[in-house]
């Protein structure tokens, strides 16, 4: 037998020539290569690299996330910082101020009540160290949620007599005479000073009386004509603040008094 002759190709027929033999069909495969990547090598890289890259976005999402209440809390330390330096300041920059009022006598113009606080002073939140007098007028009111926020109204002073126009008139006490001002008119040039507060009121101190002992008083009953010798903002923060701990804003009032100068 002769060896058979032909090419690999798929359905080509061989017959030999002159022995009348039927024609013998090969069916032959062509030749693969084995190189590349097969459907389940594909699948699994694709799976690797989507759980790699699942990984990265979500450890960038807490690294931002980090980052944003870090600068959140940082912008709201200095806030707070700001603040407590400009309650300070004004309070110890208070100057005692006689102004005339409607019954025809001169008052100290000073108001000191557990939520509410009006002097004079020379330091402004506007100007800071700017020279003349400003009208500050504090108040305590309610905000969102049942917390409490601090307010603030501050203006030049134009005059003794419209200074002496924020003075109703006075009242008797068991223990001393108490002037009555107009109520804190919330407007335009409100600032909010502190909010988020659980609790939030003034404390003013009383020089010590022998036999008694120097104390702080919710409320400036006008000793002797003469000024608080210090002022105080006593603060606790909400819980949603994290922060529980009571903060006492204090400041020692330089001059107190007209003879002291």
């Amino acid at each position: 037998d002769q060896p058979m002759k032909g090419n690999r190709l798929q359905g080509t027929g061989y017959r030999e020539q002159g022995t009348g033999a039927p024609a013998v069909t090969c069916n032959l495969l062509p030749v693969t290569s084995s190189a590349g990547f097969t459907l389940l090598e594909l699948l699994i890289s694709i799976t690797i690299v989507s759980l790699l890259a699942t990984t990265v976005l979500f450890g960038w999402r807490i690294a931002t996330s980090a980052w944003q209440k870090a600068n959140i809390h940082l912008q709201r330390s200095r806030t707070v910082l700001e603040t407590n330096h400009l309650l300070q300041e004004q309070m110890a920059s208070m100057v005692p101020y006689q102004v005339p009022t409607a019954q025809g006598s001169e008052e100290f113009f000073f108001q000191g009540e557990p939520q509410t606080a009006r002097f004079l002073s020379r330091y402004s939140l506007a100007g800071r160290a700017s020279s003349g007098f400003f009208r500050i007028e504090y108040q305590i009111e309610e905000g969102a949620g049942g917390t409490k926020q601090l307010l603030l109204n501050e203006s030049p002073v134009r005059s003794r007599e419209e200074l002496g126009t924020f003075i109703a008139g006075e009242e008797m006490t068991p223990t001393a005479r108490v002037l009555r001002y107009l109520p804190f008119e919330r407007g335009p040039q409100t600032v909010t000073l502190l909010e988020g507060l659980r609790e939030c009121h003034f404390e003013y101190y009383q020089p010590p009386l022998p036999p008694e002992p120097g104390s702080w008083s919710e409320r400036w009953m006008g000793l002797n004509g003469e000024l608080p010798r210090g002022m105080a903002i006593r603060v606790v923060a909400s819980a949603e603040s994290g922060d529980l701990m009571p903060v006492s804003i204090v400041a020692a009032i330089r001059n107190f008094s007209l003879k002291t100068k």
